[in-house]
């Protein structure tokens, strides 16, 4: 019989698988990293975007904030104007009051009264003068009472006085006006 030695043949083989084993192992090995550099790559594509995209979009928000500031900065000077346009208001009309008062009073005033000061705070109005008697005194209440720009006429004070040897009465009246 005849011996055949099959060890070499099965080292060979076994050599061979080896080889291959390896060859796979290193071919598996580069498709790993080639797999890992592509997702890199697009990771690294995909970052410079988003960058871009995020300082357009940071750049947009300053130029909204510097809107929002002159918006911010036009609301101020509009309530400022508004603020200014009704003290302008409370001045006319203020003005015209005084010009209808002093109207009302010289048209309404008797002849036997003499005034000597008037003073007007806010609504208020206060009538400081002199009158033959107590009767003239309240016929001039009851006139600017009934007078569309006064309402409240209150007395406050009525003294006699002596003036050049006549007795005449000072007053003071207090009202409010109404324009």
């Amino acid at each position: 019989m005849i011996d055949i030695n099959l060890l070499p043949v099965r080292a060979a083989r076994k050599r061979e698988n080896l080889r291959f084993q390896l060859s796979i192992s290193i071919l598996c090995l580069v498709l790993l990293c080639l797999c890992l550099a592509y997702f890199k790559l697009n990771l690294n594509q995909r970052e410079k975007r988003v960058n871009t995209q995020l300082a357009a979009v940071q750049e947009e928000i300053k130029k909204l904030n510097e809107v929002v500031g002159e918006i911010d900065r036009l609301k101020k000077d509009k309530a400022k104007l508004q603020q200014k346009l009704l003290v302008i208001d409370k001045l006319e009309k203020g003005r015209l009051s005084a010009a209808h008062i002093l109207d009302e009073i010289s048209e309404q005033i008797p002849p036997k009264i003499w005034l000597e000061t008037m003073e007007k705070k806010g609504e208020g109005l206060r009538i400081v003068g002199v009158a033959l008697d107590n009767e003239t005194i309240a016929n001039f209440m009851t006139v600017l009472e009934k007078s569309k720009y006064f309402r409240r006429v209150e007395l406050e004070v009525t003294e006699q006085i002596d003036r050049q040897g006549m007795k005449l009465k000072k007053f003071s009246l207090s009202c409010s006006s109404t324009s």
